[in-house]
């Protein structure tokens, strides 16, 4: 019996009176789950409700994820309270969980109407959110969540010079994880406890060897008051599981994974998991199959499209990294580069779209002798629902897998021989992101086109010129136009919104020699270089973020997340007054951004 430590800040026993909460403590128990065990079996009875005090449960309608429990969270009220069929409900990790009797429960939900409408409230809530396939918490609540509003550990900081053996006794004094270890040049590293077991246990060091030899420096931080979703990006994006907290240039805490996990509604980083732990391709194949559930919990959740954007092309990132991993020896990734180009590659990425990937070499390399790989990855691919690119810009295409020299005389070629599909080629080379190997070939790629194409304005006014290809639908009087024919009612975002602006975003990032890739992070580098003012790179933005809501509620509308679905369409009949008039607004941005594009480059009328 462990009722004593029953914590009553949690909602909603945060509503009950002090006898309330007596009641509570005299017959509250604990109860200890391994990761994968059942904590609730769909259909059986229910006795419990179960409060999470450490670790994570996820609720599985079949394969089916509908939410995930952190710290802090309760469930199993919908069996207990009204009766209704329970559903599984699986730890992830090992557990601790109170356990409240059913009666407890009826009587305070009879006693105290606050601690019932609770209950009520949430089930009302699931009931409406797994009506819609959404997440079964708020990630809204999320969204606007601050860091210094989850717990944030006490920093403990130790000088460099510290001996592994008082690390080790101070961690266990402070009941810490880790520690932060100051060196004397100022620079902040972290020391974990895995860091300190693999060093004395595995390397065998001596316990008298400083912890600035064992303690990773070059740390990521966060400020406290920047959002909380940025964290678990920063997590997802770094494979870490804990982040220093700053303000005004002081470290104030240290944010752990399984603290932010309790503001989380989506299970992103149980992908993030699973795609680190797979051992074979079939493993990671399932791991590759929760990225169209995450989409789908995250849509209408609150969220902005460019953060769940974000967060679904760095999951896909990493899924294509193990991947690699698995195919090539390591002496190949250090003299080789893997990059993901199109919409993945600008972080845009809104479902599994189609493969758009190459491999940069180094001199030495032979890409005839990787042939076998290539298509490897891309029948891997294939099985993790990447569909085939339609203009082939894979690297199963030899010309997608060249060395260094190989791709800079292409890049000279496109160059000096423009056409349709050298402006092709190169739009999906600039968005390209490395994902695997060095870095340092695909910037050096960058860097050289970047200089050959220094006061080219005739060429870069070309490449800009399809951004002015397609006619925004929208009329002289700001009223929607509407396709005709076979698509009669129906409104093309993509041609007419998304694929105006992000082009034409390229075309001038690559005029100003932008390395970034992300057209949000495009835009705000051309603002800072005075190309737009604050407040049109803000309309901007908002548009672009709108569109793309709008293209992935089709897709998840149709439920079609694959690169198949006629997702660019939407059917004006079918649009609330709000989308509406979001749409039209939205439109009226494209237009005058092609305007600006049409002027800057001297592209005439369009």
């Amino acid at each position: 019996m462990a009722g004593d430590a029953f914590d009553f800040s949690i909602p909603p026993f945060d509503r009950l009176t002090t006898p309330e909460r007596a009641k509570v403590a005299a017959v509250a128990d604990i109860a200890y789950y391994r990761p994968q065990e059942k904590v609730i079996q769909a259909g059986q009875p229910v006795d419990f409700l179960f409060v999470v005090m450490k670790g994570l449960v996820i609720e599985r309608a079949g394969d089916e994820v509908i939410t995930v429990y952190g710290a802090g969270d309760s469930f199993g009220a919908m069996a207990l309270i009204h009766g209704a069929e329970a559903a599984d409900c699986e730890a992830q990790e090992e557990t601790l969980v109170h356990l409240l009797p059913r009666q407890l429960i009826l009587d305070l939900c009879r006693s105290n109407g606050r601690f019932e409408r609770f209950f009520t409230h949430s089930v009302s809530e699931r009931l409406a959110e797994r009506a819609n396939v959404e997440s079964a918490r708020g990630m809204a609540a999320f969204m606007v969540a601050r860091v210094h509003e989850a717990y944030l550990h006490p920093p403990i900081t130790v000088p460099a010079t510290t001996p592994l053996r008082d690390a080790a006794k101070l961690m266990k004094h402070h009941r810490a994880t880790s520690l932060l270890v100051e060196h004397d040049d100022g620079r902040i590293g972290v020391l974990s406890g895995s860091d300190l077991r693999e060093a004395a246990l595995i390397h065998e060091k001596p316990l008298s060897t400083p912890v600035g030899d064992c303690a990773t420096f070059g740390t990521i931080m966060i400020d406290a008051d920047d959002f909380l979703f940025n964290a678990q990006v920063l997590m997802t994006r770094h494979s870490i599981r804990r982040l220093p907290v700053i303000r005004d240039g002081h470290v104030i805490g240290v944010l752990e994974l399984l603290d932010l996990l309790s503001y989380m509604s989506s299970h992103s980083h149980l992908v993030a998991v699973q795609i680190d732990r797979a051992g074979t391709l079939p493993e990671l194949a399932q791991a590759a199959q929760a990225l169209d559930p995450l989409l789908t919990g995250l849509h209408g959740s609150g969220v902005k499209i460019r953060y769940i954007a974000e967060m679904v092309s760095d999951l896909s990132r990493k899924m294509q990294r193990r991947l690699y991993g698995f195919l090539a020896t390591p002496e190949l990734q250090q003299a080789s580069c893997l990059m993901v180009m199109g919409s993945e590659g600008r972080g845009e990425q809104i479902a599994k779209t189609d493969q758009d990937n190459a491999l940069i070499l180094s001199d030495e390399v032979d890409p005839g002798s990787l042939r076998s790989l290539c298509e490897q990855f891309t029948e891997a691919m294939l099985t993790f629902g990447y569909p085939r690119c339609p203009g082939n810009m894979m690297v199963s295409n030899p010309e997608w897998c060249r060395t260094e020299s190989q791709f800079r005389d292409e890049l000279f070629h496109w160059i000096m021989t423009p056409s349709e599909r050298s402006f092709l080629n190169l739009a999906a080379f600039l968005d390209g992101e490395a994902v695997a190997g060095d870095p340092l070939l695909l910037h050096r790629l960058r860097s050289y086109l970047f200089d050959r194409l220094t006061d080219n304005a005739g060429f870069l006014a070309n490449f800009a010129r399809p951004a002015l290809s397609f006619d925004t639908p929208i009329g002289f009087f700001h009223q929607l136009v509407l396709e005709r024919g076979e698509r009669r009612g129906t409104i093309d975002i993509k041609k007419g919104g998304i694929f105006p602006v992000v082009h034409g975003v390229r075309a001038l990032a690559l005029e100003k020699h932008l390395h970034t890739c992300n057209t949000f992070e495009r835009i705000e580098g051309l603002t800072g270089a005075g190309l737009f003012d604050a407040a049109f790179a803000a309309d901007l933005t908002e548009a672009l973020q709108f569109l793309m809501e709008m293209r992935l509620a089709a897709r998840v509308q149709q439920n079609r997340l694959d690169a198949h679905g006629s997702d660019n369409y939407v059917q004006a009949a079918q649009l609330t007054k709000l989308q509406h008039d979001g749409l039209r607004d939205s439109l009226k941005i494209v237009k005058a951004f092609k305007q600006l594009v049409a002027h800057h480059f001297k592209l005439g009328s369009f």
